[in-house]
């Protein structure tokens, strides 16, 4: 069975200005052996009481001041010791999130790699452990921002650095659950849940077990049981597992009733249950028919919110939540009458948890944003292959989560070229999107997935997609214009009538809207809030007027900042928020609340 040991808390700290990463033969002495310091930093004899104290979750921009626009390199250790009941098992260093490149070590060797700042993963590390109540884990996070990487050397929101998540240690068996897809099918009254199990052995031969899965209703009255005749082989490796379960009259999940039926997935050896895996789930299907977007065959309308996952932290920002903060800003989506949440990277996993429970519907991105640009440095083709193992681990690790109904694979990647010398680029921007589509449908055929696109009605990607997801950024007049933005919306419904002659018999998802504002400023026209306000209802009205419109999702929730490096913009805070940073609200919110509240109470 699985057992897990916290390790958030105080961890010791150092910015690795210089890259300390190799050997660097100016740091040998005498005193060291003759080895690089930086080879100590990992091992059990350094002496850190020099280091800085943090607070681990929490970023390093967040936890020193002096870091607040740090990228580079950063130096965690901390001394653990195991329990050694845990001797013999498989013992994982688990985090929710660290950003961008880590890896661990433990007593001075390296446990493993991981690259992506927003999915959570574990690495193996019980052939390295001492159990001797010193065993030392020292992390290295580097969250240098360049091309290449997922986002790339810009982007439009700020890099956190380092361990700014949960982290833990977590035992399993030797043969233990490594992961499990759900998905779910309707037939009249009666619901099918497919259940894809993915069974790990570490044993060098052979093994049998008993496998065992149950699925009991919302108010616990009732369990349904799926379980093999017999015990399955278990080869060294993986081998994966089919179940299946039927639920008469199920209670299917929605934005109106969040119904959840808690799964649990059992392993035995003989008589003694060996592993066990939990998941709440909602039995629903989402699917595109023709120009519309069905919930459980009805129609939806998708009302949301763009968040960044960031909070007012005394003088700076944090992208580490409390659960007062996650609860408080789902309340505030909920009293807008907002559905949606979209962000362009995935969040903590609680934030799903508690969106499964509010009937909340989310989006999950993969952070490909602008991919080929030379202006924010993102003209890396190596950014394909970081984004594709992303793809893959967004989809095991959010698909059984009932408020996830679409997949993202980019935002705004420059797939039409503006000159000759972005032509190959360009292509293979495109290419590289339909890559991820392909990809994400193979992995997970059960949700709509689409690209983000601004370089809508040409983008040559919308193509290939479910959807057609559109950024509206069309026609805003520049002050002292007050009073036209009345005649604004005429260019935007221009577009989608070219946009739906061009890709005929899709919905059309508008992705981003809205308007930044300096908080206070109460003018009708730019960049005041009373412009704002007025944008919006224009806007909205316009969009539901506009055939096949299945919803629009507002940039953004509240305000938050961006890049350090990043050129649009010529300061560090950008204003779209309809909540200021520290969910202060702006006139927009009453709009907002007013045309939203009690409209499409069917999802």
């Amino acid at each position: 069975m699985r057992d897990e040991l916290s390790l958030n808390g105080g961890w010791k700290f150092f910015p690795a200005f210089d890259n300390y990463t190799g050997d660097l033969g100016w740091m040998v002495d005498a005193a060291n052996d003759g080895h690089p310091r930086e080879a100590g930093w990992k091992g059990r004899g350094f002496d850190d009481s020099g280091w800085l104290d943090v607070k681990v979750p929490g970023s390093w921009n967040s936890c020193v001041k002096d870091l607040w626009s740090y990228e580079g390199f950063g130096w965690y250790r901390l001394s653990v010791n195991i329990p050694p009941e845990w001797r013999g098992k498989r013992i994982e260093f688990i985090s929710e999130g660290a950003n961008y490149q880590t890896e661990v070590f433990v007593n001075g060797k390296s446990a493993g790699t991981h690259e992506g700042g927003h999915v959570p993963f574990s690495i193996p590390i019980q052939h390295l452990l001492e159990f001797d109540g010193e065993d030392i884990i020292a992390v290295a996070c580097d969250n240098t921002s360049k091309p290449g990487r997922v986002p790339g050397g810009q982007f439009g929101w700020w890099n956190h650095g380092g361990l700014y998540r949960d982290v833990s240690l977590r035992t399993k068996d030797q043969i233990f659950i490594e992961n499990i897809a759900t998905s779910t099918s309707l037939s009249g009254n009666t619901a099918k849940l497919e259940v894809v199990v993915e069974v790990r052995s570490e044993l060098d031969e052979e093994a049998t077990r008993g496998i065992q899965a149950l699925l009991s209703t919302p108010d616990g009255s009732a369990v349904f049981v799926a379980q093999l005749d017999g015990e399955i082989s278990v080869q060294p490796g993986n081998t994966r597992v089919h179940m299946e379960i039927e639920v008469d009259d199920p209670q299917l999940w929605s934005p109106r009733d969040p119904d959840l039926y808690c799964l649990a997935v059992n392993l035995s050896s003989g008589n003694q249950l060996t592993d066990e895996w939990f998941h709440r789930i909602g039995l629903r299907t989402i699917e595109v028919r023709g120009r519309s977007l069905l919930l459980n065959g009805e129609p939806l309308l998708v009302k949301g919110l763009n968040r960044h996952e960031e909070y007012a932290h005394g003088d700076l920002t944090t992208a580490t939540h409390t659960e007062e903060q996650l609860v408080e800003d789902l309340d505030l989506v909920e009293d807008l009458g907002a559905n949606t949440l979209r962000c362009h990277y995935p969040n903590h996993r609680r934030l799903y948890e508690l969106c499964d429970e509010r009937g909340i519907i989310n989006m999950v991105e993969v952070p490909l944003w602008q991919w080929g640009s030379k202006v924010v440095e993102t003209d890396d083709p190596a950014a394909l292959d970081a984004a594709k193992g992303m793809l893959r681990e967004i989809i095991a690790t959010y698909r059984n989560h009932a408020c996830v109904l679409f997949w993202s694979v980019s935002n705004e990647d420059f797939v039409i070229p503006r000159s000759e010398d972005e032509e190959e680029m360009a292509r293979l921007v495109v290419e590289g999107n339909r890559e991820l589509i392909s990809l994400a449908r193979d992995l997970d055929s059960s949700r709509p997935v689409f690209e983000v696109s601004n370089h809508w009605p040409e983008d040559p990607v919308l193509e290939f997609t479910d959807l057609l997801a559109i950024n509206v950024y069309v026609g805003s007049p520049s002050p002292p214009m007050a009073g036209r933005v009345v005649d604004m919306y005429a260019k935007i419904h221009e577009k989608m009538d070219r946009l739906r002659e061009r890709y005929p018999g899709k919905p059309i998802l508008v992705t981003e809207f809205g308007k930044w504002t300096v908080g206070g400023l109460m003018t009708k026209y730019p960049p005041g809030e009373l412009y704002q306000a007025e944008k919006f209802r224009i806007e909205w009205e316009g969009f539901m007027s506009e055939p096949g419109f299945v919803g629009g999702i507002i940039w953004s929730f509240a305000d938050y900042d961006v890049h350090r490096k990043y050129r649009w913009v010529n300061e560090h805070r950008l204003g779209y928020g309809i909540f200021d940073l520290k969910r202060n609200p702006k006139t927009v919110v009453e709009t907002v609340r007013e045309l939203w509240k009690g409209m499409n109470e069917n999802t």
